[in-house]
């Protein structure tokens, strides 16, 4: 058993995603946890990790391994214990990630140059030995390890920061449309706003995630089991969705649907789905946080076995909610605004937008927009402000092209781009 939860943590490093997706079912929120992790090397990292997997002196290793030393990457220095036949699947699997990649800079010198062609933007391979582009050594499996162990981690920090983008997005367009009417219009406006945040309050109260009395809810109402019956043995293997001994972020996340279903219905106006995405991160990352002893990401039996023997878990002091707590503060929301400003006045100077609008639409903010306008000193945004990208969600963040070297030749029109340089076959 221990060998097999050792390669789920190095499985999971890598992509998070050797574990099925727990089914929805009832009115509950279709695909909620069957997010990927986004990495743009994914497949790559899944099928590596399945080729390592069918090694069985690398099995072995990894029975004594250290989680620690499997998130620095040390495991790498194993490599050599792995058959031929596997490292020839290997060598092959990065052949065709390089190839991809070498697609992909193409791609990206072609849009420079003005040739269309669909596809985004690449950023530096850093999961990748590119400097040998034949064989999978010890760098690559070193590199893949501890590239996806920092983007894991990378992953929370940038959802929170685009959530609380989301949130003062949601405020700017609030006040915009308040200044864009008057009168009894304006004030009806107010008014459906403030029904919709107080309706939004009215739920019952939500247990603390963790607490037995948030876990026997779940064994309630969706294991079916009878309250008297509670046993956490067997709670953790109903929710050990595949068998593995442990549980991953989404068998966590699963957990929390039904106390999310109190505060969150589709399809009321006046509840956010966005904020319940969210506030299911925010029970995940503070379960895992109070429970994963080792710090591997995953929760053992023997881990949550010892939370729910201690005093702590038999108490509820509630949750408080993303609505309940300022997302940002008054500096962000400052600078949000100036960046909105920077960003129509650059509109209005590039023609795609006439000055009329511009003023339409920077009547949102009168008080800074009238001090531009009289030009007092210090009112416009500085330039790092004004040259700050407008804050945009995760999934439309372009991330930074990979230099891209070209073959030297008698023509510039006939370059080509390539990436890094073959070394010789270890074979």
């Amino acid at each position: 058993m221990m060998v097999y939860v050792k390669l789920t943590l190095l499985f999971c490093l890598l992509s998070g995603i050797i574990c099925p997706p727990v089914q929805e079912t009832g009115n509950e929120i279709e695909n909620e946890l069957e997010q990927g992790l986004g990495l743009e090397y994914e497949r790559y990292v899944k099928e590596v990790v399945q080729a390592l997997e069918s090694d069985p002196e690398f099995r072995k290793k990894l029975e004594n391994s250290d989680p620690e030393d499997i998130k620095k990457g040390k495991i790498s220095d194993d490599l050599d214990l792995v058959h031929h036949n596997v490292r020839t699947k290997l060598d092959e699997l990065k052949r065709q990630e390089i190839e991809r990649l070498r697609k992909l800079a193409i791609a990206e010198y072609e849009e420079k140059e003005g040739i269309h062609r669909p596809g985004g933007r690449l950023r530096i391979p850093g999961h990748i030995d590119h400097k040998n582009l034949q064989t999978f050594e010890k760098e690559d499996l070193r590199k893949l390890i501890i590239q996806t162990t920092k983007d894991l981690d990378d992953a929370d920090k940038q959802r929170r920061e685009d959530f609380k983008r989301y949130e003062m997005e949601k405020e700017f367009d609030h006040k915009r449309k308040l200044e864009q009417v008057d009168g009894e219009a304006k004030k009806k406006e107010e008014q459906e706003w403030e029904e919709k945040q107080k309706k939004h309050k009215d739920h019952p109260k939500l247990h603390h995630p963790g607490s037995k009395q948030q876990l026997e809810e779940v064994w309630e109402k969706e294991d079916h089991m009878a309250e008297e019956d509670w046993d956490p043995r067997t709670f953790f293997k109903l929710h050990d969705i595949d068998g593995n001994g442990v549980w991953d972020p989404n068998e966590v996340k699963a957990l929390f649907r039904n106390e999310l279903n109190k505060m969150y219905d589709p399809n009321a106006p006046e509840d956010d789905m966005r904020e319940r995405m969210e506030e299911m991160e925010r029970m995940r990352e503070h379960v895992i946080r109070q429970t994963d002893k080792n710090r591997d990401g995953l929760i053992s039996f023997e881990e949550f076995l010892e939370e729910s023997q201690k005093s702590e878990f038999n108490e509820d002091p509630g949750w408080d909610t993303v609505d309940q707590g300022p997302i940002y503060n008054e500096e962000e929301y400052r600078m949000y605004e100036q960046r909105r400003i920077a960003e129509i006045q650059r509109m209005v100077q590039e023609g795609r937008i006439t000055p009329e609008e511009g003023d339409k639409l920077l009547a949102a903010l009168p008080n800074q927009y009238q001090a531009i306008k009289e030009g007092q000193p210090n009112s416009q945004p500085s330039k790092p402000v004004v040259n700050a990208p407008l804050p945009i969600a995760a999934d439309q963040v372009n991330p930074q092209p990979v230099p891209v070297s070209y073959q030297q030749g008698p023509s510039q029109s006939n370059q080509q781009p390539s990436i890094g340089k073959p070394q010789e076959s270890r074979h």
